[in-house]
């Protein structure tokens, strides 16, 4: 059973994302600030943490590294009603692996953990990001295209990706797919289509991919 953690200020907010993840069979614990998300986190395992942005005492930012020296791998996403790029990229450089904006619906919810878990996952089997293997995959023009074409479709199949990218050649672009698997950008949801990881949305978003 996926475990979730959830520090968030507003109770009646809090109440409601944890009704919502309940009923989609998770184990829920709900808390009213980021230092109780720590303490929670060191006496249970979590999954993933959603927190806050804004809350009395510590911001859900700076909770961050304190809950990942207590589980390196849980999947962290900030939630905020003031959401800007600014905020996002601060966020996501000091540990957040998604930024959530209020308000949301219970499907953007529940898509964003299953994603954020399964990324974390992905993270955990190939020992973290290493930013040289990143440089690496960036280095390649199919590869930067690669990235641009999930960033601007959002999820494709094989085939599909193959077509937009422009390669005929599937063993060469299979290679080329495990490169930006490898390097933490590329990732296959559990239908096997290709999606970008969040860290892969960060390097789009934040560097020059011109061919």
């Amino acid at each position: 059973m996926v475990n979730v953690l959830i520090a968030e200020d507003d109770h009646e907010l809090r109440r409601n994302m944890v009704d919502i993840l309940q009923l989609e069979g998770y184990q829920v614990t709900g808390v009213d600030s980021g230092e109780a998300a720590i303490t929670a986190c060191e006496q249970q395992n979590y999954d993933i943490a959603l927190l806050d942005l804004v809350m009395s005492g510590m911001t859900g930012v700076e909770a961050i590294s304190n809950l990942r020296q207590l589980n390196p791998y849980m999947a962290v996403v900030i939630v905020t009603a003031y959401a800007t790029v600014d905020t996002a990229v601060d966020a996501m450089k000091k540990g957040a692996d998604n930024v959530i904006t209020k308000p949301f619906n219970s499907s953007v919810l529940i898509v964003t953990i299953k994603r954020s878990i399964q990324e974390k996952l992905l993270l955990k089997t190939t020992n973290d990001i290493d930013p040289d293997c990143v440089y690496s995959a960036l280095a390649n023009a199919l590869r930067r295209e690669t990235l641009k074409q999930l960033g601007t479709h959002k999820q494709l199949k094989f085939m599909d990706l193959c077509r937009l990218v422009g390669v005929a050649d599937h063993t060469k672009f299979n290679f080329h797919l495990r490169q930006l698997k490898k390097a933490g950008l590329v990732m296959q949801n559990e239908s096997k289509i290709y999606i970008l990881t969040s860290t892969g949305q960060f390097v789009l978003q934040n560097h020059n991919l011109s061919l």
